[in-house]
């Protein structure tokens, strides 16, 4: 019998074309058989991965959502990375702790959208999800000291690296690319929503105040 060759999840991530986030998500759902080492890092068989691949492969819908998953992750990091040069004038009432606080909402908000647009229902559960976050989101700028109106502006200052992420690769199915558009416009809905549970957060704090 042949020894099982190991991989690491960097490597298997590449096999499968997704980014490491998303199969970190399968393998934690039981979606792909891994096992831990002593020090805790996912190792996941070949022969796994390739039968992962292969079923991928049989459900076009599914490695559709999960590769763009994986260019909207790159793509908004590097986005990011440009655009965090760039000052804000109302990044400068924010402290570190304040900021961090935005980069970890930022993040956990990007997760959110990536289960709402994944799926064809109305995915209530990480909307409300999404609000509560928004909502805290508020709160940051509220305490802050930002006026309502830069609140919006640092709001639309995420939401806008976001959509630029999606749109470049949502469109790679070409001009025609119908699902590539649906998925444009529920990132959209998601945002529209989120930014009005922030403002409400923050209105009700000054009403509050």
């Amino acid at each position: 019998m042949s020894q099982e060759e190991w991989l690491e999840l960097a490597e298997a991530a590449k096999i499968l074309g997704v980014h490491q986030s998303t199969l970190r998500r399968w393998a934690d759902h039981g979606k792909i058989a891994h096992i831990r080492t002593l020090k805790g890092r996912r190792r996941f068989t070949r022969e796994s991965i390739e039968a992962a691949r292969k079923d991928m492969h049989q459900e076009p819908q599914q490695l559709r959502t999960e590769q763009l998953e994986t260019r909207t992750l790159d793509f908004t990091r590097q986005r990011s990375s440009t655009i965090e040069g760039k000052s804000q004038a109302w990044m400068e009432n924010l402290s570190d702790e304040q900021r961090l606080v935005f980069r970890y909402s930022g993040q956990r908000l990007l997760g959110l959208m990536m289960q709402f647009i994944s799926r064809t229902d109305s995915a209530g559960t990480f909307l409300e999800e999404g609000k509560r976050v928004a909502g805290d989101y508020g709160r940051v700028c509220y305490n802050a000291g930002l006026s309502i109106s830069q609140t919006a502006e640092a709001f639309l200052y995420f939401r806008r690296s976001i959509l630029e992420s999606v749109q470049a690769t949502a469109g790679l199915g070409g001009p025609y690319d119908h699902d590539g558009h649906r998925i444009f416009l529920r990132t959209i809905d998601f945002f529209d929503t989120l930014l009005v549970a922030t403002i409400d957060s923050y209105s009700n704090l000054k009403l509050k105040g």
